[in-house]
C-alpha cells in the first residue's frame, strides 16, 4: 500500500486516525465536540429519567429487561448515545451510571420483572459456588434483587417518589395486549 492515510486505516481496524479531529472544520464540530447542554447531576438524572418514563421507550425497555439484557449494557447506550448527542460530557455521564441503573431496577423490580445487572452473571455465580463459595459482590447482587433498596442521595427524591406512584400495570398491559392482536 502506497498511500499512507489508506495504511493508517487498515492498521486502524477502519477507525479514525489519531489526531484527525485536529483537522477537521470548527466551524462544523460534532455534537460532542461542543460544550455540553447538561452539566450538572441533578439535571442529568431528570433528563434521564423524564426520557426513560416516556411510553414508548418505558415499554421498549421493559421488554429488553425482560428479554434478558443486562441492566449495565442499557445504561451504557443510553449514557453513550446522550454523550454523542452532546447531552454531557465523558465525566458527568460516569457519574450518571449508578443513578440511571437504580432508576431501570426499581422500574423493572415495580413491574415485577427479574433482571440482571451485567452480562455473564449467572456464570460467574457459578463459578464462584464451585471454587471459593459466594463472594461478597454476589452476595450484595442478591440482595439488591430482592428488592431495589435505592442508596440514600443516589436518586432524587422527587424521582424515587415519581418511581412509586407509576402506573405500571397498565402501561404493560398495552404492551401485552399489542402483541396478542398482532
Amino acid at each position: 500500500m502506497r498511500d499512507p492515510v489508506l495504511r493508517a486505516q487498515v492498521i486502524q481496524g477502519g477507525r479514525a486516525i489519531p489526531g484527525s479531529s485536529m483537522t477537521n472544520d470548527p466551524d462544523n464540530r460534532q455534537d460532542f465536540e461542543k460544550p455540553p447542554q447538561i452539566t450538572n447531576l441533578r439535571d442529568g438524572t431528570e433528563y434521564i429519567f423524564a426520557s426513560i418514563i416516556q411510553e414508548e421507550r418505558y415499554l421498549t425497555l421493559m421488554e429488553l429487561v425482560g428479554k434478558g439484557m443486562p441492566i449495565m449494557d442499557i445504561v451504557q447506550n443510553i449514557l453513550f448515545g446522550g454523550f454523542q448527542r452532546g447531552m454531557w460530557n465523558p465525566d458527568l455521564m460516569m457519574l450518571l451510571a449508578e443513578p440511571a441503573a437504580y432508576m431501570i431496577m426499581a422500574l423493572a423490580e415495580r413491574a415485577g420483572i427479574d433482571y440482571k445487572i451485567y452480562s455473564g452473571e449467572g456464570r460467574e455465580e457459578a463459578l464462584e459456588n464451585k471454587t471459593i463459595g459466594t463472594s461478597i459482590q454476589e452476595e450484595n447482587i442478591k440482595r439488591a434483587k430482592k428488592g431495589v433498596t435505592i442508596p440514600k442521595g443516589a436518586l432524587p427524591k422527587e424521582i424515587v417518589e415519581q418511581i412509586e406512584e407509576m402506573p405500571v400495570d397498565s402501561l404493560l398491559a398495552k404492551k401485552e395486549s399489542s402483541l396478542l392482536e398482532e
